[in-house]
């Protein structure tokens, strides 16, 4: 049995709104193609939790109208201008997005539409529409799959008939089905679960096809996200409030370390006095990306250590540098 300094890394990041923010993702194919990059490379290096912090970095000042001749680009799908656009809470809006794509890349075809329903979040009433892009882009190979083993979704039974006494026929009884043995897994006709006790529906679960029983990801894959999640987890903090991503955190025991990434900080404006690292050992470490703009100036009294990239760069691209380094 392996020793608790001997344990596997686990590795969480946490990623600003701001990386599809207007001013880096000009539309909605942009911002889909970057959250795939970063998505990407989480798989790549089994990234347990991935966390998406509603920027808050102030407006800036208007820049000055550019008189010069308008760029051409060729074969690009007209879009409107994503922050002439949006009239809620442009940052509330880029974290929803970011998290719900970052769900979407890690979700089986056939699962997406109830995983994304409305009776699950009404937060996602108009999200559908959002995902044309990413339904374009190919499916990530690196999330561990087996022929053995699949995704599921609990779905509700037919409700059961009932004999009402002012009616001689029967009718759908009035309750509402909460708990099922039936799973959707991508097939024409639901699995029916071979377990003593019902599922709540709409939970997601991992199947085993051969005994068509539950287990957990992680026994199934060899690897799993936080919470037994299928890839990673996928964690919002909306309000601004950045002690949330360690008091909320999926991780009961809390992370080991906190190791700050500096990146979208092109002039080198942030001044943070940590310990240089190049590596993790064992541990469940947290890897913050971001210019210090996106959280609070006094956030770097949370982090333990500091990872060197080269200066400039976009988060998106930092996140496999520095998950290349760190692994």
């Amino acid at each position: 049995m392996k020793r608790k300094a001997e344990e596997e890394t686990s590795i969480s990041i946490c990623i600003p709104s701001s990386v599809i923010s207007s001013k880096n993702a000009y539309n909605l194919e942009q911002a889909t193609n970057i959250i795939y990059q970063i998505a990407k490379a989480a798989t790549i290096y089994k990234v347990s939790e991935i966390i998406v912090f509603k920027s808050s970095q102030a407006p800036t000042k208007e820049e000055p109208e550019d008189k010069g001749t308008k760029k051409i680009v060729f074969n690009e799908e007209e879009e409107p201008n994503r922050s002439a656009t949006s009239t809620d809470d442009p940052s509330s809006n880029d974290a929803l997005l970011a998290a719900s794509l970052l769900q979407f890349f890690i979700t089986p075809p056939y699962l997406i539409k109830s995983m994304f329903s409305p009776h699950l979040n009404k937060k996602f009433t108009n999200i559908m529409p959002k995902f044309k892009h990413a339904f374009k882009l190919p499916r990530i190979t690196t999330l561990d799959l087996s022929k053995d083993f699949k995704e599921g979704m609990i779905i509700p039974r037919e409700t059961p008939l009932v004999r009402k006494k002012s009616s001689l026929k029967k009718v759908k009884a009035d309750h509402k089905v909460t708990v099922s043995k039936y799973v959707n897994i991508g097939e024409p006709q639901a699995m029916k679960l071979d377990i003593k006790r019902e599922i709540p529906i709409y939970s997601r679960v991992t199947v085993d096809l051969r005994t068509k029983t539950l287990v957990s990801a992680a026994k199934a894959y060899g690897n799993a996200g936080h919470r037994g999640a299928f890839g990673y987890l996928v964690r919002m903090v909306e309000d601004g409030d950045f002690s949330k991503v360690f008091t909320q955190s999926a991780v009961p025991e809390g992370y080991s370390s906190t190791v700050y990434v500096n990146c979208n900080d092109y002039f080198g404006h942030n001044k943070v006095e940590l310990p240089d690292t190049e590596s993790v050992a064992g541990g469940n470490i947290l890897v913050v990306f971001g210019n210090l703009k996106d959280y609070k100036q006094d956030v770097q009294l949370l982090f333990d250590t500091k990872l060197s990239i080269p200066l400039g760069c976009k988060v998106e691209d930092a996140v496999l540098i520095a998950l290349t380094k760190l692994t």
